[in-house]
């Protein structure tokens, strides 16, 4: 019996959330490095009521919050958009690629080594029905 794999074990729930978090708490410490909440003067001015703005801390979880909320959404549709099934076949070739048959692929390298031996270039423009090159004037 084979063994289908789920989303579930593709990223489990805890990790999404634990990731989530990682990127909240790092976007909340460089929000308190960036307001410098461990300065003096700033805590003074805080603890003095003469602050300008929203405390350097109660930002700091505002963006932490932020982030996390983000970070948890565009993950889960990132787990969304792939497919289970595919994530377990192996991939040998370029991902981007249009797929090629591999019979069009062998007629097109028969063809290739066939126009090599009888000796004509085949990066050479091809002649048309009165032998001029492609793009030269008719001859009178």
């Amino acid at each position: 019996m084979t063994e289908k794999t789920r989303r579930r074990d593709l990223f489990r729930p805890v990790q999404l959330i634990g990731l989530s978090l990682l990127c909240g708490v790092f976007a909340g410490v460089v929000t308190l490095i960036a307001t410098g909440a461990f300065t003096d003067k700033v805590m003074r001015m805080v603890d003095k009521g003469t602050y300008a703005g929203i405390p350097p801390w109660n930002l700091a979880f505002i963006v932490t919050g932020g982030i996390f909320i983000a970070a948890l959404l565009i993950l889960s549709i990132l787990i969304l958009a792939v497919d289970p099934a595919d994530f377990t076949t192996p991939h040998d070739g370029p991902v981007l690629y249009d797929k090629v048959d591999d019979d069009a692929a062998g007629t097109t390298e028969a063809a290739g080594s066939a126009s090599d031996a009888s000796g004509s270039d085949p990066s050479a423009p091809a002649a048309d029905a009165t032998g001029d090159a492609e793009g030269d004037a008719p001859k009178a």
